[in-house]
């Protein structure tokens, strides 16, 4: 039974209370949180049924999110009819009743033939996007990121006919109003995000529409396979690729707003140039959220062989399992205090500090909660934080209020806000996902 203990309560006196604090060490072990992590592609063509039953076998149930590729290259000359449209709309659907958070990424091709997929004239592309757009805003409490803009081999941007001039402008504009604000979108080099962001020139970087990045090349060369230029120049203008070190510090920059991710490919010749130590601080510069599991597996190979060589819990663990748990946001609670207030008899003052401890920030809205249960069973709770958007990598914040002393055991908990899933903490949590900061006790402390 849950009761208002706040209000309710009569104060107590003439009792002692002490706080005997949980074991606030940080796992190792592996769990799951919403829209961060490993993910799969899964693969569908649009003129055809999928048989559902068959894809729920090849779901992975350690991951939250899921790539859906949907491949519309069938219709290149003329528009997607209303059967097709109302079947994507149901693939999208499929995976979100499986509990996934859904990348999308829509395309003419996806064998490297973009070429000889996409349509004749721009005309029919902008047509495919509107009613595209129009499925984006139906689904929006599905869709984490859309990626791309229908374009290019394995729709990543690159060898089409139509990514020039202010084409893709008008494919941005019309994702940018079809999307809701829970939906990102995401360009597949920084370069395409500074064309279609002109504003943006001087002063700090402010993205608010939501378009983050996407970057499929990470590590097949010290350019990401294109994504940046290969030598540095003196000369590198806002419309114009930049050498590595520049595009690293933008996407460090823009990506404390905007969610960052793809896959990493494997190259004998730059994998011998990386270290552990440089892997990490890349993938923390680019503030990557998501990353392709099975994508050429021999870098992931080379990172399960890789010994983490920092101090604490992770020491000796492989550098895969250490990136697999700070992809995105990883929330880890350093330390609590629990001390008398000065002029509330019988009430407490307790603070939690809080640091996210993964690559990249927290990008949609939720709230941390204390809780507390009495020894009969009853449960309430406070609101610690309301604002967890936008809490960035790094960043550690104190949460506090004020509870009126009794016997009970005091936890932390989170959530998203938009359907109520569960966030777990780096800490050791329970069945319910909540961590324990300790007990609250009446009585002479040992």
């Amino acid at each position: 039974m849950t009761v208002n203990l706040f209000r309710r309560r009569k104060k107590i006196k003439d009792k002692k209370w002490y706080f005997q604090q949980s074991d606030l060490a940080e796992t190792t072990e592996a769990f799951t949180n919403p829209a961060r992590g490993w993910y799969q592609i899964y693969t569908f063509l649009a003129e055809q049924e999928p048989d559902f039953e068959e894809k729920k076998w090849c779901l992975n149930p350690e991951d939250t999110l899921a790539l859906v590729l949907i491949d519309i290259g069938y219709f290149r000359k003329k528009d997607l009819d209303r059967e097709t449209l109302e079947r994507i709309r149901r693939i999208i659907c499929f995976f979100t009743e499986n509990r996934y958070d859904c990348i999308v990424r829509v395309v003419y091709d996806h064998e490297g033939k973009a070429l000889m997929r996409e349509p004749a004239e721009f005309d029919q592309v902008k047509a495919h996007m509107e009613q595209i757009g129009r499925i984006l805003n139906l689904c929006s409490s599905s869709v984490f990121v859309f990626q791309g803009m229908l374009l290019g081999n394995w729709g990543e941007m690159h060898g089409s006919r139509f990514l020039g001039g202010n084409r893709m402008l008008q494919l941005a504009e019309i994702l940018r109003m079809s999307k809701t604000e829970r939906t990102f979108l995401a360009v597949r080099r920084p370069v395409y995000w500074r064309r279609l962001h002109e504003g943006q020139k001087k002063g700090a970087l402010y993205c608010t529409d939501g378009m983050g990045l996407f970057d499929d090349g990470m590590f097949g060369s010290a350019s990401h396979l294109g994504t940046f230029l290969e030598e540095n120049q003196k000369e590198q203008g806002w419309n114009e690729p930049w050498c590595r070190e520049k595009e690293l510090a933008f996407e460090q920059e823009l990506c404390q707003q905007v969610p960052n991710g793809g896959e990493v490919v494997f190259n004998s010749e730059f994998a011998a140039t990386l270290t552990s130590e440089k892997v990490m601080e890349a993938l923390r510069q680019m503030q990557i959220t998501y990353l392709n599991r099975t994508h050429d597996t021999r870098m992931l190979d080379l990172w399960k062989e890789w010994k983490y060589l920092g101090q604490g819990v992770w020491a000796g663990k492989s550098v895969f399992d250490y990136v697999g748990a700070h992809l995105g946001y990883r929330f880890l609670i350093r330390r609590t205090d629990v001390r008398k207030t000065r002029n509330e008899r019988g009430k407490y003052h307790i603070e939690a500090e809080i640091e996210n401890t993964g690559f990249a920030a927290f990008y949609q809205e939720g709230e941390i909660c204390l809780e507390y249960v009495d020894r009969n069973g009853n449960c309430c709770a406070k609101i610690l934080e309301k604002q967890m958007k936008g809490w960035r990598s790094g960043e550690r914040r104190r949460l506090s209020c004020i509870v009126e002393a009794y016997d009970g055991k005091l936890f932390v908990s989170a959530r998203r806000k938009e359907d109520g899933v569960q966030i777990r903490f780096a800490n050791k949590t329970d069945v319910e996902g909540r961590t324990m900061l300790g007990l609250l006790c009446a009585g002479q402390a040992d």
